[in-house]
């Protein structure tokens, strides 16, 4: 059932610079949907991190940590686009959607409240080690970073559990910076990238032959309670069917999702904690309420994390705030596409929906595509 809000902000519209757009999250996603609304709102956003950690590009975070970190671990207060909105660095507590007002906890243990007219719920999810919504510092993330860059260095004998992009960017990226380390990749089908374009799957299979990674298909492992990156001594994993393996680091990405969602009501959920949605972006039962990214139920590869979906969430947000229904509606690909291990010496390979794939020269990559396409124009201006 629409809540009242929603029917007033229909019946009654109000300027949106007088409207207050909370955004809860502030990943990938939720950067580029608060940078958006901040010149037609006022927007307030929460978030567990001073910088954005990004979850992309995995491979590189693990293994070229020094590039990674220039890219894809940007303070917040170097994103232009990020002046006009009032961050607080905390955790959402609770959301009453009644009331339409958000609790939240500090770093420092205050407590905040705030009122909102509409919500965007894009709190991600956790994803084994490297996505969490733990409060954390500016030092406390770069010793995580700096630790588990250390782990994969020191290793000498590396088992991947999962096939997917993080699984294959972990493999391809870690093999081509330690080529003396043995690296073995597990993962439960006959071909690794579920979900991708089988020309694209076939391309990369070829590609980690080629960089002499062992590949095991049809392993399913038994995950731990805690899956992790481990080190320190021989670790076994164990798989269905009685196989054991054990190596001295051991790095899941099975793709074990838990939705950074227990601040919400149960009502906003769906059985698996994930918030119920609707292909215009908007929460099952409320217009004034959205949700994006890897915590949208809009399909089973929460795939608006991706697919410029934030401009739809954009255009319908401002279209509720002035009174009228949201008329632009998301429609998950087909097949995934884009990069999977990243820029490599010799390039960037981009693929395609329809298993073509594109070759951008590293020079373009590193003088083109991340500060002027990524930084000017997509995320609208870093500050060096």
């Amino acid at each position: 059932m629409p809540n009242r809000a929603s029917s007033q902000l229909l019946s009654d519209p109000t300027p949106c610079q007088r409207q207050k757009v909370a955004v809860i999250g502030l990943g990938d996603t939720g950067v580029l949907v608060a940078s958006r609304l901040a010149h037609a709102f006022q927007v307030v956003a929460f978030t567990t991190k001073p910088s954005l950690v990004s979850g992309q590009e995995l491979g590189k975070r693990l293994t070229d940590l020094r590039w990674w970190r220039a890219h894809y671990n940007i303070s917040l207060a170097d994103y232009r686009g990020l002046d006009a909105v009032e961050i607080h660095h905390a955790r959402v507590d609770a959301v009453d959607t009644e009331r339409q007002r958000i609790t939240a906890t500090t770093l420092s243990g205050e407590s905040l409240a705030t009122d909102y007219d509409l919500l965007v719920i894009a709190s991600g999810t956790a994803n084994g080690f490297w996505r969490n919504d733990d409060l954390r510092d500016a030092s406390e993330v770069d010793n995580e970073l700096e630790q588990d860059a250390s782990r994969i260095a020191k290793a000498g004998d590396i088992a991947i559990i999962g096939g997917g992009p993080c699984g294959v960017s972990v493999a391809a990226n870690t093999k081509a910076r330690y080529p003396e380390k043995s690296v073995r990749l597990f993962f439960s089908g006959q071909e690794p990238l579920t979900g991708y374009h089988p020309k694209t799957r076939a391309k990369m299979a070829a590609n980690l032959s080629s960089l002499s990674v062992a590949c095991y298909p049809n392993h399913r492992a038994i995950i731990p309670e805690v899956a992790t990156i481990t080190t320190s001594g021989q670790h076994e994993v164990q798989f269905e069917g009685g196989h054991t393996i054990s190596a001295d680091c051991v790095l899941w990405t099975t793709g074990n999702r838990r939705p950074h969602t227990d601040f919400l009501p149960q009502d906003l959920l769906d059985h698996e904690g994930f918030v119920r949605t609707r292909s215009t972006l908007q929460v099952e039962g409320f217009d004034n309420v959205f949700a994006i990214g890897d915590v949208a139920s809009t399909d089973p590869s929460r795939s608006s994390a991706r697919n410029w979906a934030y401009r739809i969430l954009v255009h319908n947000v401002k279209r509720v705030a002035n009174g009228r229904h949201a008329n632009k509606y998301f429609k998950p690909p087909q097949h995934r596409w884009g990069s999977i291990i990243g820029p490599q010496d010799d390039g960037l390979t981009l693929y395609n929906q329809n298993g073509s794939q594109q070759r951008l020269a590293r020079w373009l990559v590193d003088k083109l595509l991340l500060p002027i396409v990524v930084r000017r124009f997509i995320y609208r201006g870093v500050r060096s």
